[in-house]
């Protein structure tokens, strides 16, 4: 039986004789589609294969969740080469010699539902976040910039959608968090009283089956600004010009700029400076929303960073995930509109040594602070900066100014497609979980850290790009699907229930999580994988998903300086203390 199946057959991840083993099959997949492939490796520091060797993966044998992508794969080996990179960091910065770190792969898939799986106070009012008793500390420290209403019914929900066009072929429409230019774009009121799923999707339906995909598109993409894309096929895909302008990059690109005036160096030492927090000290500029970005920042404070995350009091942003996605991150304001609080954001950059972006590719164009101006801020400063710039569909080639999200990802680079398909239907259907929104998230720090190694033996600053579609490539190319024994058996252990193209994530997470708790939550949501993490700002503790990668006997620590908090708490500034909790 094969390890795994990619579309192309480049993974070289063959038959192997033996019955399939998710902790074997990962092993694999961390040797073969990410220390010796090619468009990876090229990045890695000469150390890795040696740093490598202390990596171990374990769990169950079988997969657990009902998707026929291998996630559980993908998230651990991913989390093998972040490993790896730590391994290294100890080796160059601390002296420490690598030390072994086991990653157990059901936990690991964990991560990338963690939006899902807190609770905050689990031993106490065992109540909802958002329910009456726990308002005021919603209001108080996650504070509503859901501010155009996207997710309020669920007629605006359905704006995010995959539907038929007229040609038969499907468009993934997304309302982003506005959904009025989408509606607009098909002549939509922006409220409708439904109040069922079935009813809420239905005027959507009528207005796509009457577009043609090819039209749609541009409708999409470049009269209203949306994300949006026609639902290919993973071969439609890779031989489109786009995916040939980007085929060359795999996981991260990073560009050295050269400076003599930056010598090799590391980061301001602080008391806390050590391999048990080996990036405490660094500092991190945050402008993200929603996941993939923000995943980048909390994976780097998980490590010891300090995190400055700013939005501003008039930018919409996704609430919901901010208790999961905010630890370690203090929370300001600024209005980039006002040249008074853009001066002081360059004041925050020049103290910082990594600046990480997520919005559309542009918009911080506008305000002075896109990637090469950042770099010249910097270049005056006797250390060099890293600068990374996240966005869908990846930065080259013609589609590379759009913007777009996880679902958008999926649908364009095949991975949707190939679940509808995997279901019996020759149709796309989004995979369920956030998978390439978290497992970008990851390739970023990675690819940070690779910056960081370099910053310290060769000096000079560093251009980091990340991408969904440079996950979801790699998803494609070398992590593939599972072996359709493998794919029946998961499958019918959970009921063989079929999902529709119309399914968006509102209605298939929930079910998911229901077939997760009633099939395999022995196996998958284990006591040993959570931890009840102390919220001394909220005065209550969250059970959340602990760290993946686990140093069973030392020396790193991998926790939060910090406690998660929404927009606009903390005041625009470091503070003198990088582990204090407040800084109001």
């Amino acid at each position: 039986m094969s390890v795994g199946t990619t579309t192309d057959g480049t993974s070289g991840l063959g038959s192997n004789g033996q019955e399939y083993s998710v902790p074997r099959a990962t092993e694999e997949l961390f040797n073969t589609g990410l220390l010796k492939n090619p468009l990876v490796s090229r990045n890695l520091p000469k150390e890795a294969e040696e740093c490598s060797k202390s990596i171990r993966f374990e769990g169950n044998e079988s997969p657990s969740i009902p998707i026929n992508w291998r996630f559980a794969e993908s998230i651990s080996s991913l989390k093998g080469l972040e490993a790896t990179m730590i391994n290294i960091l100890l080796k160059r910065k601390y002296n420490v010699d690598a030390k072994e770190v086991v990653i157990n792969t059901d936990h690991a898939q964990l991560f990338v539902m963690s939006a899902f799986l807190w609770v905050l106070d689990p031993d106490g009012e065992k109540v909802p976040f958002g329910s009456p008793q726990k308002n005021a500390l919603k209001e108080k420290y996650f504070p509503d910039y859901d501010l155009h209403g996207a997710g309020k019914t669920p007629y605006r929900t359905a704006a995010t959608n995959i539907y038929r066009c007229k040609d038969g072929r499907y468009f993934h429409l997304h309302g982003s968090m506005n959904a009025h230019p989408t509606q607009d774009s098909l002549g939509l009121p922006h409220d409708n009283p439904t109040t069922t799923y079935e009813e809420s999707i239905q005027p959507y339906i009528d207005k796509l089956s009457q577009i043609d995909s090819a039209t749609m598109q541009p409708l999409a993409s470049d009269q209203f600004k949306q994300a949006g894309t026609i639902c290919w096929t993973t071969d439609e895909y890779k031989t489109s010009a786009h995916g040939r302008a980007n085929s060359h990059i795999s996981l991260w690109d990073i560009h050295s700029v050269p400076n003599p005036t930056q010598p090799p160096c590391w980061w301001p030492s602080i008391a806390e400076t050590g391999p048990s927090r080996p990036l405490a000290g660094l500092k991190v500029i945050d402008l993200t929303r929603v996941i993939a970005a923000p995943a980048v920042t909390r994976g780097l404070a998980e490590l010891g960073a300090s995190v400055l995350r700013i939005t501003a009091p008039h930018v919409t942003d996704m609430t919901s995930l901010h208790p999961d996605l905010c630890w370690g991150k203090w929370n300001a304001h600024l209005d980039l509109r006002d040249e008074g609080q853009r001066e002081t954001m360059r004041g925050l950059i020049l103290e910082a040594d990594v600046v990480v972006s997520g919005y559309r590719p542009g918009v911080m164009d506008k305000y002075g602070f896109s990637q090469e101006e950042i770099l010249e801020l910097c270049k005056g400063r006797e250390r060099g900066v890293v600068v990374v710039r996240e966005n869908c569909y990846g930065w080259n080639g013609e589609w590379s100014y759009r913007s777009g999200w996880q679902q958008i990802s999926d649908a364009n680079c095949g991975v949707s497609m190939e679940f509808g398909r995997a279901m019996g239907n020759d149709e796309p259907v989004t995979p369920v979980f956030p998978n390439s929104d978290y497992c970008t998230g990851v390739a970023g720090v990675i690819g940070i850290l690779d910056a960081i190694l370099r910053r310290g033996s060769d000096g000079g600053s560093y251009k980091v790009d990340l991408s969904l579609n440079y996950y979801s490539q790699w998803l494609v190319n070398s992590v593939g699907v599972y072996p359709d024994a493998v794919w029946q058996d998961v499958w019918n252990r959970n009921g063989r229930l079929v999902f529709r193209h119309y399914h968006h994530m509102g209605y298939t997470i929930p079910r998911f999580m229901k077939m997760l708790t009633d099939n395999a939550k022995d196996v998958v949501l284990k006591d040993e994988f959570f931890e009840n993490r102390p919220s001394r700002l909220l005065g209550k503790p969250f059970r959340t998903v602990k760290p993946v990668i686990q140093y069973r006997q030392g020396p790193v620590e991998l926790r939060y300086n910090v406690s998660t908090r929404g927009n606009g708490i903390d005041k625009p500034q470091w503070p003198k203390d990088l582990m204090t909790e407040l800084i109001a």
